[in-house]
């Protein structure tokens, strides 16, 4: 009795070209589909003509990796190479040219002969014509013809010193993190650390404003005249957060850093020289 072999039928088949289940790929508009198989679904999409998709059904370079790969094993290995050398403890006796041409063509055996078993095993079933085929790039045509240059509003002006800034400036403060001396910062506190050092530099402002010696100095000085500062101040007591050396101040308390700074170079009876002093 003669056995026929069994025939599939064609509705249990999913028609070409389709994905198969686990392919993480996109496939155009398959998300607003659904109610058939995975398969199904990605065969109707294929096929449907106003659905634009790759010219390529699997995005892949039909390129199967060859076996042979770079390695700095060589049959002429130099005396000296650090490196570990395959198979070489079962030679001995002949130099190390020698020892290392008979491990390498070895191990060389035994990779291609492994190689062989595999792929007796597993067929290949990718046949290329090109190994590195080109990637095909779709034409863009161009909307419109002029380059769209972006422009700012307003043009940038770099930021002046906030001192001289006017008071109903908004940018008249100090970012959070700057570690200088603010001055009338000391005695505002419950407010952020922009609204304080605005209200302290506006305070400064009107200070400066109404005092006739920064009045008197508040014109342009001349810039050939070369000014010396100096390390203790002759009219004015010295800045919290100075970390300068002041002669007989660890001694002193019970009062402002200001007034005892002054206090005790009064007592000292130190000259406060100039840093510039020849």
């Amino acid at each position: 009795m003669d056995k026929q072999t069994p025939k599939l039928s064609n509705s249990l088949l999913t028609p070409e070209p389709h994905y198969i289940p686990g392919f993480v790929g996109h496939c155009p508009q398959l998300k607003f589909n659904g109610g058939k198989s995975y398969g199904q679904l990605t065969a109707e999409m294929l096929r449907l003509p106003n659905i634009k998709c790759s010219a390529h059904r699997v995005v892949s370079d039909h390129h199967v990796p060859s076996a042979e790969y770079d390695s700095a094993l060589t049959l002429r290995m130099i005396p000296g190479f650090t490196g570990f050398i395959p198979k070489r403890h079962n030679y001995f006796g002949s130099s190390y040219s020698d020892t290392c041409r008979k491990a390498i063509s070895e191990f060389n055996q035994e990779r291609r002969t492994r190689t062989q078993r595999s792929s007796s095993d597993l067929p290949a079933l990718v046949y290329h014509t090109n190994p590195h085929p080109e990637r095909l790039r779709p034409s863009l045509a161009a909307t419109s013809g002029t380059v769209f240059r972006y422009k700012p509003l307003k043009p940038f002006t770099p930021l002046r010193t906030p001192y001289v800034m006017d008071d109903d400036d908004p940018n008249k403060h100090f970012i959070l993190g700057f570690s200088g001396h603010v001055p009338k910062s000391r005695f505002l506190f419950g407010k952020g650390y922009a609204v304080t050092t605005n209200q302290a530099l506006i305070q400064f402002g009107e200070q400066q404003r109404t005092d006739p010696r920064s009045q008197n100095n508040s014109g342009r000085k001349d810039s050939s005249v070369v000014t010396k500062s100096t390390i203790y101040p002759t009219d004015s007591r010295m800045v919290p957060s100075f970390s300068g050396h002041i002669p007989g101040y660890k001694f002193m308390c019970g009062d402002t850093f200001g007034n005892l700074s002054r206090n005790v170079l009064e007592k000292s009876g130190i000259k406060r020289i100039s840093q510039d002093k020849s």
